[in-house]
């Protein structure tokens, strides 16, 4: 096994929480280096077993080493974890880099699928880390540590936890136990009743937290639903955790909900979306529609499922960045090869 070398990078101290500071990294780091240990292995047994002389998994799991990033890759592979496959099931899709993997080189390909055309300082607001050691992990100059790595992930896709779903359940860690099970029944809520979500954006307009949350007519005027669907939308919204009653009106519990990992039901909340822009359309509602059918190369219509990605990646950025917000909006696409599954 490599040699642990502590990375050099310094967290800021500007005094603002990043958005990943809701989870304890280190923490989740050495919970998760337990997990993969087990129960029936002592920290010296398991030392040995990776290849170490010294009781090194006494230093991890207490905080004071790390394994960087490949030694991570590498822990798993020794212990005979499919890494390519966990990594396909982490980001929902398969990726030409991970047919010819290397644990030298993947914390880089890993991270540098998930920036897409993040700008680097967008990415850098979203850790406690300086500009010069995100640019070096991101561009593989330098190995993160496995607590560097989950933040960046975290910051990059807001989706960590599910990183660590694709190694250890994230049950057994106990700072993040709860915190999974209420993930989970998030995605369950997004896939039963996919509109409480709009209510959830709803709850961040700026007019809603400057007054609105008085006025009993102010969500479903500003998504176009009825005032008993938004109540019981917020209902269940409660019921899973993703929001909580102030003074000032209820507030939106910040999280990533990801519905890619059922197929199926993500098929559906995508068809609900396209039903609901539908809707909308054929009530002659503001916004802009259109539609194009062309011949094009199955290598070039690649290109463009690639340039689609590229684009949301984009907007995602543009959405993270925006100063103000002013109103719920719907992006829905389709790029259809019209002879596949007709």
């Amino acid at each position: 096994m490599p040699k642990n070398t502590p990375s050099r990078a310094r967290q800021k101290s500007n005094g603002r929480a990043p958005p990943s500071a809701g989870i304890d990294h280190a923490r989740l780091a050495s919970e998760l280096l337990a997990a993969l240990r087990g129960d029936k292995r002592s920290r010296p047994g398991f030392s040995r077993h990776l290849g170490y002389a010294s009781n090194i998994a006494q230093r991890w799991e207490t905080g004071l080493a790390w394994p960087s990033a490949d030694t991570f890759f590498l822990i798993c592979a020794r212990l005979r974890i499919d890494v390519p496959a966990a990594l396909r099931a982490f980001l929902r899709r398969d990726a030409p880099w991970l047919h010819d993997v290397s644990t030298d080189t993947l914390p880089a390909e890993l991270l540098s699928e998930l920036r897409g055309r993040t700008r680097l300082g967008a990415v850098v607001e979203r850790t406690p880390y300086h500009r010069s050691s995100v640019s070096r992990w991101l561009d593989g100059s330098r190995q993160p540590r496995l607590p560097e790595l989950l933040c960046v992930i975290e910051a990059l896709s807001g989706r960590c936890l599910d990183f660590v779903a694709s190694f250890v359940d994230p049950r057994r860690l106990p700072s993040v136990a709860r915190r999974w099970e209420e993930l989970v029944l998030a995605r369950e809520l997004a896939y039963a009743h996919p509109l409480s979500h709009a209510v959830l954006r709803a709850l961040e307009l700026d007019a809603y937290r400057a007054g609105g949350y008085r006025d009993p007519e102010f969500l479903p005027r500003a998504l176009g639903m009825s005032a008993a669907d938004v109540e019981r939308a917020l209902a269940l919204l409660d019921q899973s955790g993703q929001l909580r009653k102030t003074r000032h009106g209820f507030q939106a519990q910040p999280r990533v909900v990801d519905t890619g990992a059922d197929p199926e039901r993500a098929r559906g909340v995508k068809l609900g979306w396209a039903e609901f822009a539908v809707q909308r359309l054929r009530a002659g509602a503001p916004g802009q529609s259109g539609y194009n059918l062309f011949a094009i190369s199955q290598a070039d219509l690649r290109r463009l499922h690639e340039i689609q990605l590229a684009f949301v990646r984009e907007m995602q950025t543009v959405i993270a960045s925006s100063k103000s917000n002013e109103c719920v909006a719907l992006y829905c696409s389709q790029l259809i090869d019209l002879g596949r599954g007709g």
